[in-house]
């Protein structure tokens, strides 16, 4: 059933992304900040503060624009072949995880699967290409490998199939889980680099309140996301993805979003809380305005 929100609601839950940029840029900061302490080069940490500001004029340009219905299946099959161009790019030890954008090499799935995820939350459970492209795209990451990105994908996707409780809908959400697993169990040869998987341990050895201010910006983010709006299974998913991806450094040489090294995190969660926030924000000027079924 389609939701009609007023003007009053809309603009208490737009506040969220203004809370996202300042978590979000805290938490840029501690990184470049702990790097620059101990001496790594302008050159490392430098572009996640320019990654922050491009994504922030691009979040902007996205809810000043107000895509409609339509957009949503255009940006999941966007993303999703963004991803899928990973396969044939250049490749590290056989893993694929980047496209190569002239002198810059970029995670796509830390830029797109935000974006991803909200539209094909917004798309819906009993969307047949929602459901085709969410099975798609988690394969291709299984195949990249990457673990932290397939589970943080999976979980999220599961946010907005489950309420379906049609047996078809079990059987993908069974899919996608062992999907996930197969990323887990495949073979990631790469070594860890201290600025990425390892900054959070930096930041301690910096000074503990780098750590605390890093830690505690991420924790509040995945909150920002999940409070967003009453019963919104994309701000469900999009919390439960950058849940997963927060965490799983603890338990793995995973990248830690916006803090580590890395331009691909920052962009990627703007454009996410972008498109979580444009139908709230567009209702303040444009009424009455219908979100997709939930």
């Amino acid at each position: 059933m389609n939701a009609v929100i007023d003007p009053q609601s809309a603009g208490n839950r737009s506040r969220p992304l203004a809370g996202f940029a300042i978590l979000s840029l805290l938490a840029a900061i501690s990184g470049a900040v702990t790097m620059a302490s101990i001496g790594t080069p302008t050159i490392r940490w430098g572009p996640n503060l320019a990654a922050w500001g491009v994504g922030g004029l691009l979040a902007l340009a996205i809810v000043r624009t107000r895509p409609q219905r339509g957009a949503w299946l255009i940006v999941a099959i966007g993303g999703a072949a963004a991803i899928a161009a990973t396969l044939l790019g250049p490749d590290q030890l056989g893993v694929h995880r980047w496209l190569a954008i002239g002198p810059l090499s970029i995670n796509a799935a830390g830029v797109v699967l935000p974006a991803v995820i909200v539209a094909l939350a917004r798309l819906g459970p009993g969307n047949r290409f929602a459901q085709a492209i969410a099975v798609m795209t988690a394969a291709i990451i299984a195949l990249q490998p990457d673990a932290s990105q397939a589970w943080g994908f999976v979980l999220a996707c599961l946010a907005w199939l489950l309420p379906n409780r049609s047996p078809s809908v079990a059987a993908q959400a069974l899919v996608l889980i062992g999907l996930a697993i197969l990323a887990t169990l495949s073979p990631d040869p790469l070594e860890p680099v201290a600025e990425v998987e390892q900054i959070i341990s930096l930041a301690l050895s910096v000074h503990p309140a780098l750590a605390a201010l890093a830690v505690t910006t991420l924790a509040t983010l995945t909150i920002v996301f999940w409070t967003y709006g009453t019963n919104d299974r994309a701000a469900r998913a999009l919390a439960l993805y950058c849940a997963v991806t927060f965490i799983a450094p603890v338990f793995g040489w995973f990248p830690v979003p916006l803090v580590g090294a890395g331009m691909s995190f920052p962009l990627g969660l703007w454009l996410g809380a972008a498109l979580l926030a444009t139908p709230y924000c567009a209702a303040s000027t444009m009424l009455p305005l219908e979100l997709p079924a939930r």
